[in-house]
Order: C-alpha cells, then structure tokens, then sequence
C-alpha cells in the first residue's frame, strides 16, 4: 500500500465508488453520452469530466439548465437509459489497484463502506464482477439520501450505519464534489486523484 493512502489512526474508511474504487470514467461517459444522443444533446467530454462527483440525474438536470435545453423524456428515464448502457460493460470495469491495496490491508480490521453519488443497482451489479465484492457489508448510495455530493448526507448515513461517528471516519475521494463532503460532513479525507491518474484540484 502507497504511504499517501494509509489512513492513520481512523476508525473507519468510506470509499466513494466511481474513480475512486473503480476505474469507471470513460465507461461513464460514454453511457450518459449514448443516453443524452437520443434527445440531440452532444455531451461534452470536460464538462462531463468536470462535473462527475455529481450523479447522473443531477448531472443531467444542470446540463439542461445551463443550456436552456428542453429534453424529450424525464430526468428519471434518461438515468435508467445510461444505467442499462453502463451495466452492458459492467464486466469490463475494473478496482483501481492502488485503492484495492488500502481494502485489502484494511479488512476485517476497519469498519469500511462504499459511499456514492452513484445508483445503487449499478453499483451492487458491478460490484458482482470485482474482486472486492466480499469486502464491503455496507453500501450507501445517493438512493438512500435526500441530498447528494456535494452535501454530506451519504457520508454521514455510511457512518452511522457502521456506527462509528463522523469525526473518526477516513473519506476517499477523487472528487471536489465528494472532498466538500466529507469536509461537510468533519471526516478526514484522502484525495487520490494524485495516485489514480487524475490531477488534484479538479472535479472527478
């Protein structure tokens, strides 16, 4: 395991899931893209790249704001359109070694949890396919909270189920999106854009 990813004396580490566990951003990108295609809506690249601590339903929401567009079928569908585009490559995804290392020197000695802007049912079904499948009894998604990244709701629903309070939880994160919520939310944080191929000081 990398030093820069030790968590020191935390009572328990919380991962969020899309670049952060899994290497997922182009998969991503190319769903949400094919599923926004069919209203006539081209999704730019580094919009996209800079906005992915979002979930895809807010994602979309902005995407439609900012540009004044008027989108043929409902938030909800065009999410459930790039979920069975995601879930088509979900074998091909695979855990970021580096992160993969922290999970396995940490099991069965630290409460952890995947917290994650992302849908639980594309979440539990890629996680079927990986190696660490066995190594996380807690799942949070933005399905289980009223409000997501950037709001600490999600972290702080993983903390208490796995009954460890806030200001003893290690967060990490590969978004701006996700680090202003655990800041939020008082845990500690660990960014590892610097260790996973995508720079700090971006949104992911």
């Amino acid at each position: 395991m990398l030093p820069e990813l030790h968590p020191g004396d935390a009572g328990a580490l919380l991962f969020d899931w899309d670049g952060t566990l899994v290497d997922s951003q182009r998969a991503n990108y190319v769903a949400l893209a094919g599923a926004l295609a069919e209203e006539g809506v081209q999704l730019d690249q580094e919009w996209f790249d800079a906005r992915t601590g979002l979930s895809s339903a807010e994602m979309v929401r902005l995407l439609a704001r900012e540009g004044g567009l008027t989108l043929r079928r409902p938030v909800e569908e065009i999410v459930a359109d790039r979920d069975e585009r995601f879930l088509r490559t979900a074998h091909e995804i695979r855990v970021h070694p580096e992160i993969e290392a922290v999970v396995s020197s940490f099991h069965g000695r630290l409460p952890m949890a995947v917290a994650s802007g992302g849908a639980r049912r594309v979440i539990e079904m890629t996680l079927r396919h990986l190696p660490i499948r066995h190594r996380f009894g807690t799942v949070v998604t933005r399905d289980d909270v009223e409000r997501g990244k950037p709001a600490p709701d999600i972290f702080l629903r993983a903390a208490k189920l796995i009954g460890i309070p806030p200001n003893r939880c290690t967060v990490y994160e590969d978004s701006d999106e996700g680090i202003a919520a655990a800041q939020a939310a008082g845990m500690a944080i660990i960014d590892v854009r610097p260790l996973t191929g995508r720079p700090s000081g971006t949104s992911a």
